[in-house]
């Protein structure tokens, strides 16, 4: 095709050559041109023009080979691809395409030759559940240690590219995660129950309850009411009544006369009469306690202490309802927040705060023992290493060999022992340090009759309004 396109145009330039300079023909009128035009247009009716049309958003290219005659000289396939090549369509050829144009010598019809390939997104992350959850009406109870599910994480896209060769950037898919809430632990991508319960969404979250439920009152003829996890009472838990939970007590009435021992948090609904209410691990609800034990491992929340004896290692707070602290012993690590102390006939009331002697001695004996622990791994280690040496030297004997394997495992075991103390031993310092800023505030009242030890500094108050403030170790009497 090339060598008749070639040929046309010379004979063009002849022509066009005679007709600027006859004279040069030795005529005016050149009785060869109109053999030459013939030439021409016979030569041009049996030409094939190939054109090659890109979409607008570049994804595909079509081809039509356009001629004027059924008698055209062939074209192959090569032709198709030089013109392609031009008209800058460099990927995504179909050569099948191309060459079965060639084969079946297609004209005046486009032929798609090339289409651009689509970015692939990648798949977003997602939860491949291996339980349904149940609702509070209908738990669904699992074992320790089964599989909730499989957090699936997303995965990258495959990027496309378009006939003239751009890339076209893929997406990938979003990260797809599960909020635990309490009774579930992960492990890699697959969530696990950690305890027996029930497995059920409750806030919005995937969960494990270990609970039980008491649809009744709770007396001495009950016995002790005792389970590992949760134990929720519909009811009134009084006559002596015995409630320990390996986990928290939820009481949706009063208390009177009884004991409730939790592992962690305790809530009462009601309020609470000449009873011992500990929370060893966790923090203390309820509305107005008198005559009450309560001892709290966190924090203390109540609208009245009355005539309680009362420990809580965080702090205090009765902002709500009365808001009294009347009489009894208040131990308190932390703050104390209220509406009033004692009463207008001087009742007497003790309150003891910021003291962290206690504390200050643990983390003490707690240190000694991280001590001796590390000096141990460090003799351990040393040991290890000379091994190590005569293992480079090849001087090793098979006692020493085994001797290694024990001294690692031993030195895993000190590791192992060391973290759990270090945690307590942070815990503990918090907690001097919330004491040492220990503040007592009283909203309208600290009465006459209140004798505070706030860090060791014994201040007895002796009047209904006292204006002067306390200082001690850093912390304040603060009457607002």
């Amino acid at each position: 095709m090339e060598e008749d396109l070639k040929k046309l145009d010379e004979l063009f330039d002849s022509i066009i050559e005679e007709i600027l300079h006859p004279e040069k023909a030795g005529t005016f009128v050149n009785p060869f041109i109109e053999e030459k035009v013939r030439s021409i247009a016979g030569l041009a009716e049996s030409l094939c023009l190939v054109t090659i049309k890109v979409a607008p958003d570049n994804m595909s290219a079509s081809c039509t080979v356009t001629t004027q005659s059924e008698n055209h000289k062939p074209f192959g396939a090569d032709e198709i691809m030089r013109a392609a090549s031009s008209a800058g369509v460099f990927c995504g050829i179909d050569e099948a395409a191309v060459n079965e144009m060639a084969e079946k010598q297609t004209v005046n019809t486009p032929v798609t030759i090339a289409r651009g390939t689509l970015p692939v997104p990648g798949t977003d992350g997602r939860l491949k559940m291996k339980l349904s959850a149940g609702t509070e009406d209908k738990p669904v109870p699992v074992e320790k240690d089964t599989e909730i599910c499989h957090v699936l994480q997303p995965t990258p896209g495959r990027d496309g590219m378009d006939v003239r060769g751009h890339v076209l950037t893929s997406k990938t898919g979003t990260v797809t995660d599960i909020e635990l809430g309490e009774g579930l632990y992960r492990r890699g991508n697959r969530v696990y129950a950690e305890i027996e319960g029930n497995f059920l969404i409750r806030d919005g979250k995937y969960c494990v309850i270990n609970e039980k439920i008491f649809d009744k009152n709770i007396d001495q003829s009950a016995g002790v009411v005792g389970f590992g996890g949760t134990i929720i009472i519909n009811g009134n838990v009084s006559g002596r009544g015995v409630v320990r939970a390996g986990g928290s007590v939820i009481v949706h009435g009063t208390v009177s006369e009884a004991i409730i021992e939790a592992e962690k948090d305790i809530i009462i609904d009601g309020n609470s009469f000449e009873s011992s209410i500990s929370a060893s691990g966790g923090s203390i609800k309820g509305r107005e306690f008198k005559g009450c034990t309560i001892v709290a491992g966190g924090s203390i929340t109540a609208d009245a202490l009355r005539d309680c004896t009362v420990k809580s290692v965080y702090s205090i707070d009765c902002m709500t309802g009365m808001g009294n602290i009347v009489g009894g012993e208040i131990y308190c690590a932390g703050n104390i927040n209220c509406v009033l102390v004692g009463t207008r006939e001087h009742s007497e009331t003790r309150i003891v705060m910021g003291n962290h002697e206690e504390f200050s001695g643990e983390i003490e004996k707690l240190g000694k023992q991280i001590g001796r622990i590390e000096a141990d791994v460090a003799k351990i280690t040393a040991q290890v290493n000379e091994i190590h040496e005569r293992e480079k030297e090849g001087t090793a004997s098979l006692e020493d060999k085994s001797f290694l394997d024990a001294a690692l495992r031993i030195r895993t075991q000190k590791a192992a022992e060391k973290a759990p103390i270090t945690e307590k031993m942070k815990k503990l310092s918090d907690i001097v340090k919330i004491a040492e800023k220990a503040t007592i505030t009283a909203k309208t009242m600290m009465y006459g009759g209140t004798i505070l030890n706030i860090g060791g500094f014994t201040q007895i108050i002796n009047a209904d309004r006292p204006h002067a403030t306390a200082k001690s170790n850093g912390s304040a009497i603060v009457l607002i």
